[in-house]
């Protein structure tokens, strides 16, 4: 701990706020939009395959593989079996939660390929069809188009 002024508990509940904070954040960032970008941004900060020390999973992870590691230096017979749980919790954060995003990240990716100009752009968003709206906007049953942000503006100007 440092040499804060703060109780353990005072300690606690201000690196909990920081963190939800920093989720909430992070929640708002991909949900705040129907562009798909943010999303996959999102999920990266989350877990990072090719890093997985730098992500929040990571981080998480890191904690309690640091828990279960100071608790090892515990002298108390029922250490081991707390330290084996915190590994298998470190474990399922890392591996199997990390692995599922992964795995989403995976689906997403080709999301970002614009129908209209087959490029992967930032700005894609999975929308109904400018096209069909603007010419019939009284019905509901429009298809529904991935398309970056000049392509979406390109039909809409040819309707």
């Amino acid at each position: 701990m440092t040499d804060s002024k703060l109780t353990l508990e005072q300690e606690v509940a201000a690196a909990t706020a920081i963190i939800q904070v920093g989720l909430e954040r992070l929640k708002a960032a991909a949900t705040d939009t129907e562009a798909i970008a943010p999303h996959v941004t999102v999920l990266r900060a989350l877990y990072d395959h090719s890093n997985t020390d730098a992500g929040v999973l990571g981080q998480v992870s890191g904690l309690l593989r640091a828990i279960g590691n100071s608790l090892a230096e515990v002298e108390h017979e029922d250490v081991d079996e707390i330290t084996e749980v915190l590994d298998e919790a470190q474990g399922y954060v890392e591996d199997r939660t990390g692995e599922e995003i992964n795995r989403a990240l995976e689906l997403l990716t080709p999301l970002l390929a614009c129908e209209g100009c087959n490029q992967q752009k930032d700005d894609v968003q999975v929308m109904k069809d400018p096209f069909t709206t603007s010419l019939y906007p009284e019905r509901d049953d429009h298809p529904v188009m991935t398309l970056c942000h000049d392509c979406a503006v390109s039909r809409f100007e040819d309707s």
